[in-house]
Protein backbone atom coordinates (compact mmCIF):
# COMPACT_ATOMS: atom_id res chain seq x y z
CA UNK A 1 0.00 0.00 0.00
CA UNK A 2 1.21 3.48 -0.76
CA UNK A 3 0.67 6.64 1.21
CA UNK A 4 -1.59 8.11 -1.47
CA UNK A 5 -5.01 9.34 -0.45
CA UNK A 6 -7.89 7.29 -1.84
CA UNK A 7 -9.06 10.13 -4.07
CA UNK A 8 -5.60 10.44 -5.62
CA UNK A 9 -5.94 6.92 -7.03
CA UNK A 10 -9.15 7.68 -8.95
CA UNK A 11 -8.50 7.97 -12.72
CA UNK A 12 -8.63 11.54 -14.01
CA UNK A 13 -11.09 10.52 -16.75
CA UNK A 14 -13.55 9.26 -14.12
CA UNK A 15 -13.26 12.49 -12.11
CA UNK A 16 -13.90 14.50 -15.29
CA UNK A 17 -17.04 12.51 -16.09
CA UNK A 18 -18.41 12.87 -12.55
CA UNK A 19 -17.79 16.63 -12.47
CA UNK A 20 -19.41 17.06 -15.88
CA UNK A 21 -22.43 15.01 -14.74
CA UNK A 22 -22.80 17.20 -11.64
CA UNK A 23 -22.54 20.34 -13.78
CA UNK A 24 -25.14 19.00 -16.25
CA UNK A 25 -27.52 18.21 -13.39
CA UNK A 26 -27.03 21.67 -11.90
CA UNK A 27 -27.67 23.36 -15.24
CA UNK A 28 -30.91 21.41 -15.69
CA UNK A 29 -32.26 22.53 -12.32
CA UNK A 30 -34.56 25.53 -12.65
CA UNK A 31 -32.91 27.72 -9.96
CA UNK A 32 -29.47 27.30 -11.53
CA UNK A 33 -30.75 27.81 -15.06
CA UNK A 34 -32.07 31.26 -14.23
CA UNK A 35 -28.61 32.35 -13.08
CA UNK A 36 -26.87 31.42 -16.34
CA UNK A 37 -27.44 33.48 -19.50
CA UNK A 38 -28.89 30.99 -21.97
CA UNK A 39 -27.06 32.27 -25.06
CA UNK A 40 -23.69 32.63 -23.32
CA UNK A 41 -24.02 29.23 -21.68
CA UNK A 42 -24.82 27.55 -24.98
CA UNK A 43 -21.83 29.21 -26.64
CA UNK A 44 -19.48 27.91 -23.94
CA UNK A 45 -20.91 24.41 -24.19
CA UNK A 46 -20.73 24.49 -28.00
CA UNK A 47 -17.04 25.34 -27.85
CA UNK A 48 -16.39 22.61 -25.28
CA UNK A 49 -18.24 19.96 -27.29
CA UNK A 50 -16.44 21.03 -30.48
CA UNK A 51 -13.06 20.72 -28.78
CA UNK A 52 -13.96 17.36 -27.28
CA UNK A 53 -15.15 15.88 -30.55
CA UNK A 54 -12.01 17.08 -32.33
CA UNK A 55 -9.92 15.44 -29.61
CA UNK A 56 -12.07 12.30 -29.80
CA UNK A 57 -11.52 12.03 -33.54
CA UNK A 58 -7.75 12.41 -33.16
CA UNK A 59 -7.64 9.96 -30.23
CA UNK A 60 -9.65 7.39 -32.18
CA UNK A 61 -7.26 7.59 -35.13
CA UNK A 62 -4.22 7.26 -32.86
CA UNK A 63 -5.87 4.32 -31.12
CA UNK A 64 -6.57 2.62 -34.45
CA UNK A 65 -2.87 2.94 -35.34
CA UNK A 66 -1.77 1.37 -32.07
CA UNK A 67 -4.46 -1.30 -31.99
CA UNK A 68 -4.27 -2.20 -35.70
CA UNK A 69 -7.97 -3.05 -35.60
CA UNK A 70 -10.50 -2.30 -38.32
CA UNK A 71 -13.18 -1.96 -35.66
CA UNK A 72 -11.31 0.89 -33.97
CA UNK A 73 -10.52 2.44 -37.37
CA UNK A 74 -14.23 2.28 -38.20
CA UNK A 75 -15.04 3.95 -34.89
CA UNK A 76 -12.53 6.69 -35.78
CA UNK A 77 -14.30 7.30 -39.09
CA UNK A 78 -17.68 7.53 -37.35
CA UNK A 79 -16.40 9.98 -34.72
CA UNK A 80 -14.88 12.15 -37.46
CA UNK A 81 -18.23 12.35 -39.28
CA UNK A 82 -19.89 13.29 -36.00
CA UNK A 83 -17.27 16.00 -35.40
CA UNK A 84 -17.34 17.46 -38.93
CA UNK A 85 -21.03 17.10 -39.83
CA UNK A 86 -23.43 16.22 -37.01
CA UNK A 87 -22.09 18.56 -34.35
CA UNK A 88 -21.66 21.71 -36.50
CA UNK A 89 -25.09 21.22 -38.06
CA UNK A 90 -26.61 20.80 -34.60
CA UNK A 91 -25.08 23.67 -32.69
CA UNK A 92 -24.45 26.40 -35.26
CA UNK A 93 -27.23 28.95 -35.17
CA UNK A 94 -28.48 30.43 -38.45
CA UNK A 95 -30.83 33.34 -38.89
CA UNK A 96 -32.47 32.40 -42.18
CA UNK A 97 -35.19 29.78 -42.36
CA UNK A 98 -33.71 28.14 -45.44
CA UNK A 99 -30.30 27.86 -43.83
CA UNK A 100 -31.82 26.52 -40.62
CA UNK A 101 -33.73 23.91 -42.60
CA UNK A 102 -30.60 22.92 -44.51
CA UNK A 103 -28.75 22.42 -41.23
CA UNK A 104 -31.58 20.25 -39.93
CA UNK A 105 -31.37 18.05 -43.01
CA UNK A 106 -27.56 17.91 -42.84
CA UNK A 107 -27.74 17.00 -39.16
CA UNK A 108 -30.10 14.14 -39.94
CA UNK A 109 -28.09 12.84 -42.89
CA UNK A 110 -24.85 13.07 -40.89
CA UNK A 111 -26.42 11.19 -37.99
CA UNK A 112 -27.59 8.50 -40.40
CA UNK A 113 -24.07 8.07 -41.84
CA UNK A 114 -22.61 8.10 -38.31
CA UNK A 115 -24.92 5.26 -37.26
CA UNK A 116 -24.11 3.27 -40.40
CA UNK A 117 -20.38 3.57 -39.71
CA UNK A 118 -20.90 2.67 -36.04
CA UNK A 119 -22.79 -0.44 -37.15
CA UNK A 120 -20.02 -1.42 -39.57
CA UNK A 121 -17.50 -1.08 -36.72
CA UNK A 122 -19.18 -4.04 -35.00
CA UNK A 123 -18.95 -6.28 -38.08
CA UNK A 124 -16.17 -8.92 -37.76
CA UNK A 125 -14.98 -8.41 -41.35
CA UNK A 126 -15.52 -4.69 -41.71
CA UNK A 127 -14.98 -3.32 -45.25
CA UNK A 128 -11.80 -1.27 -45.49
CA UNK A 129 -13.63 1.61 -47.20
CA UNK A 130 -15.64 2.26 -44.02
CA UNK A 131 -12.54 2.76 -41.85
CA UNK A 132 -9.91 5.43 -41.21
CA UNK A 133 -9.53 8.54 -43.32
CA UNK A 134 -11.13 6.78 -46.28
CA UNK A 135 -14.29 6.11 -44.28
CA UNK A 136 -14.24 9.64 -42.82
CA UNK A 137 -14.01 11.30 -46.23
CA UNK A 138 -16.65 9.03 -47.71
CA UNK A 139 -18.92 9.66 -44.71
CA UNK A 140 -18.66 13.45 -44.95
CA UNK A 141 -19.24 13.48 -48.71
CA UNK A 142 -22.18 11.08 -48.40
CA UNK A 143 -23.75 13.18 -45.63
CA UNK A 144 -23.57 16.38 -47.67
CA UNK A 145 -24.76 14.69 -50.89
CA UNK A 146 -27.68 13.03 -49.09
CA UNK A 147 -28.72 16.32 -47.48
CA UNK A 148 -28.63 18.15 -50.82
CA UNK A 149 -30.66 15.39 -52.47
CA UNK A 150 -33.35 15.55 -49.78
CA UNK A 151 -33.57 19.36 -49.93
CA UNK A 152 -33.74 19.27 -53.74
CA UNK A 153 -36.55 16.68 -53.71
CA UNK A 154 -39.69 18.28 -52.17
CA UNK A 155 -41.69 15.02 -51.74
CA UNK A 156 -38.73 13.37 -50.01
CA UNK A 157 -38.12 16.46 -47.91
CA UNK A 158 -41.78 16.56 -46.90
CA UNK A 159 -41.94 12.87 -46.00
CA UNK A 160 -38.68 12.67 -44.05
CA UNK A 161 -37.87 16.10 -42.62
CA UNK A 162 -40.98 18.24 -42.36
CA UNK A 163 -42.98 15.47 -40.69
CA UNK A 164 -40.04 14.64 -38.41
CA UNK A 165 -40.21 10.96 -39.39
CA UNK A 166 -36.49 10.62 -40.15
CA UNK A 167 -35.47 12.27 -36.88
CA UNK A 168 -37.70 9.95 -34.84
CA UNK A 169 -36.30 6.91 -36.64
CA UNK A 170 -32.75 8.15 -36.06
CA UNK A 171 -33.37 8.64 -32.34
CA UNK A 172 -34.70 5.09 -32.03
CA UNK A 173 -31.79 3.71 -34.09
CA UNK A 174 -29.24 5.77 -32.12
CA UNK A 175 -30.65 4.47 -28.84
CA UNK A 176 -30.66 0.89 -30.13
CA UNK A 177 -27.07 1.00 -31.39
CA UNK A 178 -25.99 2.58 -28.09
CA UNK A 179 -27.57 -0.32 -26.22
CA UNK A 180 -25.90 -2.83 -28.56
CA UNK A 181 -22.49 -1.27 -27.89
CA UNK A 182 -23.08 -1.38 -24.15
CA UNK A 183 -24.23 -5.01 -24.26
CA UNK A 184 -21.40 -6.04 -26.59
CA UNK A 185 -18.82 -4.33 -24.40
CA UNK A 186 -20.10 -5.78 -21.13
CA UNK A 187 -20.44 -9.28 -22.56
CA UNK A 188 -16.96 -9.30 -24.10
CA UNK A 189 -15.30 -7.22 -21.36
CA UNK A 190 -14.45 -4.39 -23.73
CA UNK A 191 -14.52 -1.17 -21.68
CA UNK A 192 -14.20 1.09 -24.72
CA UNK A 193 -17.36 -0.36 -26.28
CA UNK A 194 -19.66 -0.09 -23.26
CA UNK A 195 -18.33 3.31 -22.19
CA UNK A 196 -18.69 4.72 -25.69
CA UNK A 197 -22.17 3.23 -25.91
CA UNK A 198 -23.11 4.92 -22.63
CA UNK A 199 -21.96 8.27 -23.97
CA UNK A 200 -23.98 7.74 -27.15
CA UNK A 201 -27.07 6.93 -25.08
CA UNK A 202 -26.81 10.24 -23.20
CA UNK A 203 -26.47 12.09 -26.52
CA UNK A 204 -29.67 10.34 -27.65
CA UNK A 205 -31.44 11.63 -24.53
CA UNK A 206 -30.17 15.13 -25.34
CA UNK A 207 -31.60 14.81 -28.84
CA UNK A 208 -34.97 13.74 -27.42
CA UNK A 209 -34.99 16.87 -25.24
CA UNK A 210 -34.15 18.97 -28.29
CA UNK A 211 -36.98 17.47 -30.34
CA UNK A 212 -39.45 18.08 -27.50
CA UNK A 213 -38.64 21.79 -27.45
CA UNK A 214 -35.75 22.01 -24.98
CA UNK A 215 -33.33 23.90 -27.21
CA UNK A 216 -31.37 25.58 -24.44
CA UNK A 217 -28.86 24.57 -21.81
CA UNK A 218 -30.69 21.38 -20.85
CA UNK A 219 -30.09 19.43 -24.05
CA UNK A 220 -26.71 21.05 -24.66
CA UNK A 221 -25.38 20.12 -21.20
CA UNK A 222 -26.41 16.50 -21.71
CA UNK A 223 -24.76 16.50 -25.13
CA UNK A 224 -21.60 17.77 -23.42
CA UNK A 225 -21.81 14.99 -20.83
CA UNK A 226 -22.18 12.37 -23.57
CA UNK A 227 -19.21 13.81 -25.45
CA UNK A 228 -17.10 13.78 -22.27
CA UNK A 229 -17.93 10.12 -21.62
CA UNK A 230 -17.12 9.08 -25.19
CA UNK A 231 -13.86 11.04 -25.24
CA UNK A 232 -12.89 9.78 -21.79
CA UNK A 233 -13.40 6.21 -23.04
CA UNK A 234 -11.17 6.87 -26.04
CA UNK A 235 -8.53 8.65 -23.93
CA UNK A 236 -8.41 5.85 -21.37
CA UNK A 237 -8.09 3.18 -24.05
CA UNK A 238 -5.38 5.23 -25.76
CA UNK A 239 -3.46 5.55 -22.51
CA UNK A 240 -3.73 1.79 -21.91
CA UNK A 241 -2.45 1.06 -25.43
CA UNK A 242 0.47 3.43 -24.89
CA UNK A 243 1.28 1.63 -21.63
CA UNK A 244 1.10 -1.75 -23.35
CA UNK A 245 3.33 -0.54 -26.18
CA UNK A 246 5.82 0.85 -23.67
CA UNK A 247 5.90 -2.48 -21.86
CA UNK A 248 6.65 -4.22 -25.15
CA UNK A 249 9.45 -1.78 -25.91
CA UNK A 250 10.85 -2.28 -22.41
CA UNK A 251 10.68 -6.05 -22.80
CA UNK A 252 12.50 -5.90 -26.15
CA UNK A 253 15.21 -3.72 -24.59
CA UNK A 254 15.57 -6.19 -21.72
CA UNK A 255 15.81 -9.13 -24.11
CA UNK A 256 18.41 -7.27 -26.15
CA UNK A 257 20.42 -6.63 -22.99
CA UNK A 258 20.29 -10.27 -21.88
CA UNK A 259 21.07 -11.62 -25.35
CA UNK A 260 24.18 -9.45 -25.50
CA UNK A 261 25.33 -10.86 -22.15
CA UNK A 262 24.73 -14.46 -23.23
CA UNK A 263 26.38 -13.99 -26.62
CA UNK A 264 29.38 -12.29 -25.02
CA UNK A 265 29.97 -15.40 -22.92
CA UNK A 266 29.50 -17.75 -25.86
CA UNK A 267 31.84 -15.67 -28.01
CA UNK A 268 34.66 -16.11 -25.52
CA UNK A 269 33.91 -19.82 -25.31
CA UNK A 270 34.47 -20.40 -29.04
CA UNK A 271 38.07 -19.21 -28.75
CA UNK A 272 38.81 -21.51 -25.81
CA UNK A 273 37.17 -24.75 -26.95
CA UNK A 274 39.68 -25.49 -29.72
CA UNK A 275 42.61 -25.33 -27.26
CA UNK A 276 40.99 -26.95 -24.22
CA UNK A 277 41.76 -30.42 -22.92
CA UNK A 278 39.23 -33.24 -22.96
CA UNK A 279 37.87 -32.62 -19.45
CA UNK A 280 37.73 -28.86 -19.94
CA UNK A 281 36.10 -29.31 -23.34
CA UNK A 282 33.30 -31.40 -21.84
CA UNK A 283 32.74 -28.83 -19.11
CA UNK A 284 32.72 -25.97 -21.61
CA UNK A 285 30.45 -27.84 -24.02
CA UNK A 286 27.95 -28.45 -21.22
CA UNK A 287 28.07 -24.76 -20.31
CA UNK A 288 27.45 -23.83 -23.95
CA UNK A 289 24.44 -26.17 -24.15
CA UNK A 290 22.98 -24.72 -20.96
CA UNK A 291 23.43 -21.16 -22.16
CA UNK A 292 21.90 -21.95 -25.54
CA UNK A 293 18.94 -23.46 -23.70
CA UNK A 294 18.63 -20.31 -21.58
CA UNK A 295 18.87 -18.23 -24.75
CA UNK A 296 16.05 -20.24 -26.31
CA UNK A 297 13.89 -19.78 -23.21
CA UNK A 298 14.51 -16.03 -23.30
CA UNK A 299 13.44 -15.80 -26.93
CA UNK A 300 10.40 -18.05 -26.48
CA UNK A 301 9.53 -16.43 -23.11
CA UNK A 302 8.93 -19.85 -21.63
CA UNK A 303 8.11 -20.19 -17.96
CA UNK A 304 10.45 -22.45 -16.01
CA UNK A 305 9.63 -24.59 -12.96
CA UNK A 306 10.89 -22.99 -9.75
CA UNK A 307 13.95 -24.25 -7.92
CA UNK A 308 17.51 -25.09 -8.89
CA UNK A 309 20.83 -26.23 -7.47
CA UNK A 310 23.10 -23.24 -6.87
CA UNK A 311 26.51 -24.79 -7.58
CA UNK A 312 25.91 -25.95 -11.21
CA UNK A 313 24.45 -22.58 -12.23
CA UNK A 314 27.26 -20.56 -10.66
CA UNK A 315 29.91 -22.91 -12.05
CA UNK A 316 28.51 -22.57 -15.58
CA UNK A 317 28.29 -18.77 -15.45
CA UNK A 318 31.74 -18.37 -13.90
CA UNK A 319 33.24 -20.72 -16.51
CA UNK A 320 31.75 -18.64 -19.30
CA UNK A 321 33.05 -15.39 -17.84
CA UNK A 322 36.52 -16.83 -17.37
CA UNK A 323 36.70 -17.56 -21.09
CA UNK A 324 36.12 -13.81 -21.63
CA UNK A 325 39.17 -13.03 -19.51
CA UNK A 326 37.44 -12.21 -16.23
CA UNK A 327 39.62 -13.08 -13.22
CA UNK A 328 36.97 -14.69 -11.04
CA UNK A 329 37.10 -17.16 -8.15
CA UNK A 330 34.17 -19.31 -7.08
CA UNK A 331 33.47 -20.59 -3.58
CA UNK A 332 30.15 -22.40 -3.11
CA UNK A 333 28.92 -24.26 -0.06
CA UNK A 334 27.91 -27.78 -1.19
CA UNK A 335 24.26 -28.78 -1.47
CA UNK A 336 22.72 -25.32 -1.77
CA UNK A 337 19.37 -24.99 -3.52
CA UNK A 338 17.08 -22.05 -4.13
CA UNK A 339 13.41 -21.76 -5.05
CA UNK A 340 14.35 -19.20 -7.72
CA UNK A 341 14.09 -20.59 -11.29
CA UNK A 342 17.46 -21.54 -12.79
CA UNK A 343 17.20 -19.20 -15.78
CA UNK A 344 16.30 -16.19 -13.63
CA UNK A 345 19.07 -17.02 -11.13
CA UNK A 346 21.58 -17.38 -13.97
CA UNK A 347 20.38 -14.13 -15.53
CA UNK A 348 20.95 -12.18 -12.31
CA UNK A 349 24.44 -13.61 -11.71
CA UNK A 350 25.33 -13.03 -15.37
CA UNK A 351 24.31 -9.38 -15.06
CA UNK A 352 26.40 -8.95 -11.91
CA UNK A 353 29.51 -10.47 -13.51
CA UNK A 354 28.94 -8.51 -16.73
CA UNK A 355 28.92 -5.34 -14.62
CA UNK A 356 32.28 -6.37 -13.14
CA UNK A 357 33.69 -6.80 -16.65
CA UNK A 358 32.37 -3.44 -17.80
CA UNK A 359 32.91 -1.24 -14.75
CA UNK A 360 35.94 -2.93 -13.15
CA UNK A 361 38.05 -4.21 -16.07
CA UNK A 362 41.10 -6.16 -14.89
CA UNK A 363 39.81 -6.40 -11.32
CA UNK A 364 39.75 -9.62 -9.32
CA UNK A 365 36.27 -10.93 -8.67
CA UNK A 366 35.11 -13.33 -5.96
CA UNK A 367 31.80 -15.17 -5.99
CA UNK A 368 30.74 -16.79 -2.71
CA UNK A 369 27.54 -18.66 -1.91
CA UNK A 370 26.51 -19.61 1.63
CA UNK A 371 23.42 -20.80 3.46
CA UNK A 372 21.95 -18.26 5.86
CA UNK A 373 18.87 -19.53 7.67
CA UNK A 374 16.07 -19.84 5.14
CA UNK A 375 18.02 -17.97 2.48
CA UNK A 376 20.96 -18.51 0.19
CA UNK A 377 23.36 -15.56 0.17
CA UNK A 378 25.51 -14.98 -2.90
CA UNK A 379 28.16 -12.27 -2.84
CA UNK A 380 29.88 -10.94 -5.95
CA UNK A 381 32.86 -8.86 -4.82
CA UNK A 382 35.38 -6.99 -6.98
CA UNK A 383 38.40 -4.82 -6.16
CA UNK A 384 37.71 -2.28 -8.87
CA UNK A 385 37.21 1.49 -8.55
CA UNK A 386 33.81 1.12 -6.87
CA UNK A 387 30.51 2.85 -7.49
CA UNK A 388 30.54 6.39 -8.83
CA UNK A 389 29.15 8.77 -6.16
CA UNK A 390 26.54 10.23 -8.52
CA UNK A 391 24.90 6.84 -9.18
CA UNK A 392 25.44 5.15 -5.82
CA UNK A 393 21.94 5.84 -4.50
CA UNK A 394 20.06 5.09 -7.72
CA UNK A 395 21.84 2.16 -9.40
CA UNK A 396 18.66 0.07 -9.53
CA UNK A 397 16.65 2.67 -11.43
CA UNK A 398 15.97 1.90 -15.04
CA UNK A 399 18.43 3.61 -17.39
CA UNK A 400 20.89 4.72 -14.70
CA UNK A 401 24.49 3.88 -15.61
CA UNK A 402 28.02 5.25 -15.69
CA UNK A 403 28.20 6.97 -19.08
CA UNK A 404 31.99 6.68 -19.17
CA UNK A 405 31.72 2.86 -19.08
CA UNK A 406 28.79 2.36 -21.43
CA UNK A 407 25.93 -0.02 -20.81
CA UNK A 408 22.18 0.51 -20.97
CA UNK A 409 21.28 0.81 -17.30
CA UNK A 410 18.96 -2.20 -17.56
CA UNK A 411 20.96 -5.02 -15.96
CA UNK A 412 20.65 -4.09 -12.28
CA UNK A 413 17.08 -2.83 -12.71
CA UNK A 414 16.00 -6.09 -14.32
CA UNK A 415 17.98 -8.17 -11.82
CA UNK A 416 16.28 -6.52 -8.87
CA UNK A 417 12.87 -7.19 -10.45
CA UNK A 418 13.69 -10.87 -11.01
CA UNK A 419 15.02 -11.29 -7.47
CA UNK A 420 12.04 -9.45 -5.96
CA UNK A 421 9.60 -11.63 -7.91
CA UNK A 422 11.23 -14.69 -6.32
CA UNK A 423 10.97 -13.29 -2.80
CA UNK A 424 14.62 -12.29 -2.50
CA UNK A 425 16.64 -9.09 -2.32
CA UNK A 426 19.58 -7.53 -4.12
CA UNK A 427 21.77 -4.70 -2.85
CA UNK A 428 25.06 -3.03 -3.71
CA UNK A 429 27.51 -1.53 -1.26
CA UNK A 430 31.10 -0.27 -1.32
CA UNK A 431 33.84 -2.75 -0.42
CA UNK A 432 36.24 -2.51 2.49
CA UNK A 433 37.49 1.07 2.97
CA UNK A 434 35.33 2.11 0.02
CA UNK A 435 37.46 0.09 -2.39
CA UNK A 436 35.59 -2.07 -4.89
CA UNK A 437 31.94 -3.09 -4.91
CA UNK A 438 29.99 -5.88 -3.23
CA UNK A 439 26.73 -7.14 -4.75
CA UNK A 440 24.74 -9.00 -2.08
CA UNK A 441 22.11 -11.38 -3.43
CA UNK A 442 19.72 -13.16 -1.05
CA UNK A 443 17.25 -15.70 -2.45
CA UNK A 444 14.91 -18.13 -0.67
CA UNK A 445 16.52 -21.48 0.06
CA UNK A 446 15.02 -24.60 -1.49
CA UNK A 447 14.74 -28.09 -0.08
CA UNK A 448 17.85 -30.26 -0.56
Amino acid sequence: MTGQAWWARIPASRITVVLTAVAALAVNLSPARTLIPDQSGQLVIVLLVAGLTAFGSLAAFMLSRLDDSRGIAGLAAAVTVYALVVLPATVVAFTGDSADHLMSVLRASGALVFLVLMTFALVPRQPAWTTGWQGSLLGVVTSVALAMMIVATPPLNEALIVTGALVRVLIVAWTGISAVYMYYGLRNRLPLAYRFGGGMLIVAVAQVLRETGNLGLGSMSLRLLGAVIMCAALARSLRERFSTSQLRVDRIAELDHELHNVLAGLDGMTHVLSHAGKDDRELLSEAVREEIGRLRNLLDQRSEPPGCAVDPVLTRIVTLRRTNGLDVELDVEPGLRTTMPADAFAQVVTNLLANCERHAPGAKVQVKARANGRSVHVEVRDDGPGLAPEVRGKVFRRGVHDRTRGGSGLGLHLSQQLVGASGGSLSLRPGVDGHGTVAALAVPAGRP
